[in-house]
């Protein structure tokens, strides 16, 4: 891709997902999807459901489209790790509440069953109703029925007549409802109002995934945390004995190395999303401009008790995961540090036998000198004997044994003499 495709890329990502005006009362029904690794069978999915009513298909790359119909519009929506498809109908009346067939899945024109069915994971379905004024006496008693939820979260729009209410609960037919009373916002800022919620709502269920995680692996992860306690305070144990044995323990430290590096590699994509996810939730929630409405229950405050524990959670297992990940590296190094000792205590005994063995064999090298030396003196004597037997030494007045014992110290020079220079001949090559 060269600069200018690659500016013409940048540029069309600001736009890639603009949301039209809104008018009237209507609704916004999202259905999402975990894409995994069947995107090109939702691709084929969708675009055979176009052609089926005449419409052109989505190109693979297509990241979104909206495609308008008679009496609703289609909008698809391809994210990194998730694909929507929105089924918008708008340009109702309703002058105050709600339409009569809100959240009625029975009495809807649009395909609600077509999209349900596609060929992936479906991980959330939101039901968005967009009415009229707020009607007279409306309670938190009442809208716990108009939206089949266990708990109301609602708050006053921006221009505090106006109101939301959210349910941030699953109906009988798998949809999280979502009621908006409309009472003088324009076309273009409810379109934009729209879509932050149908974004924040989307959001808040992914950012959970965090906390499902954190779920699965905080038993194992408490148990390396056991694990290394004890494995640290034998290694301070065994370190203070300086004739320790402190090999054992790097294998049971390498085990814990391991599984925490698995937990790792199945939690830290995950983590990290949950963070983003956060982010792009509080500002959504802050772009809609909430403002208390009496009677109810705030959406910030019902995340406060509800969702904020799940998110700290997320935030505390990773550092968790962090500070084990420290503790195991200091301990590692604590027993190559260990073993080091002991390798060096080892090489410094080694040393200490060979030096022994080397005075023992020096000592063992000069006695046989000192034989060797009397030895060869003694056949050399010998020798001088036989070699004085046929001179005339009684003619010369010289005694036989005179003549060898004034030999031995001639012979034992010459013999020594012989020996230190093979010796220093040795030394030489060395």
């Amino acid at each position: 891709m060269n600069i200018t495709e690659l500016r013409r890329a940048l540029s069309d990502e600001l736009h890639a997902r603009a949301f039209h005006e809104f008018d009237g009362a209507g609704r916004f029904i999202r259905f999402v999807f975990m894409t995994e690794d069947n995107l090109s069978a939702m691709h084929g999915y969708v675009n055979a459901f176009l052609q089926e009513r005449g419409k052109p298909p989505i190109e693979a790359e297509s990241k979104f489209a909206r495609i308008e119909f008679d009496d609703f519009a289609l909008r698809f929506e391809r994210h990194t790790e998730f694909l929507s498809i929105s089924l918008i109908e708008k340009g109702l009346a309703a002058k105050a509440g709600l339409l009569p067939d809100a959240f009625d899945k029975s009495q809807s024109r649009l395909p609600l069953d077509w999209a349900g069915a596609a060929p992936a994971t479906l991980f959330h379905a939101i039901w968005i109703e967009i009415g009229g004024k707020p009607p007279r006496g409306l309670d938190p008693e009442s809208m716990l029925t108009v939206m089949d939820s266990r708990a109301i979260a609602a708050n006053r729009l921006g221009d505090g007549t106006s109101q939301l209410h959210f349910a941030f609960d699953i109906d009988k037919n798998g949809f999280s409802r979502v009621a908006l009373y409309n009472s003088d916002i324009t076309a273009s800022r409810m379109g934009r109002t729209v879509q932050r919620v149908v974004e924040f709502e989307t959001y808040r269920l992914l950012a959970m995934l965090g906390f499902a995680a954190v779920q699965d692996n905080s038993q194992k992860l408490s148990q390396i945390e056991t694990e290394v306690g004890k494995l640290t305070t034998q290694l301070a144990v065994q370190i203070k004995n300086p004739g320790a044995k402190v090999e054992s323990l790097l294998s049971t430290l390498s085990r814990q190395a391991a599984d925490l590096e698995d937990i790792s590699s199945q939690t830290s994509y995950r983590l990290s999303a949950t963070t983003a996810y956060e982010s792009i939730l509080a500002d959504r929630l802050a772009g809609l401009g909430l403002s208390r409405l009496d009677g109810f229950q705030g959406v910030r405050g019902f995340l406060n008790r509800r969702m904020t524990p799940a998110m700290d959670s997320c935030r505390a297992f990773a550092e968790r995961m962090a500070s084990l990940s420290e503790r195991i590296g200091r301990a590692g190094d604590l027993l190559q540090t260990q073993t080091e000792m002991i390798i060096q205590r080892q090489n410094r005994d080694l040393l200490r036998s060979m030096n022994r063995r080397a005075k023992a064999q020096l000592h063992l090298q000069q006695t046989v000198e000192r034989l060797s030396i009397a030895a060869v003196t003694y056949y050399g004597v010998g020798l001088v004997g036989y070699l004085a037997l046929p001179l005339p030494l009684d003619a010369w007045g010289i005694d036989l044994l005179v003549v060898k014992a004034a030999s031995v110290p001639i012979i034992a020079f010459f013999v020594w003499l012989a020996i230190h220079r093979v010796k220093q001949g040795l030394k030489s090559d060395d």
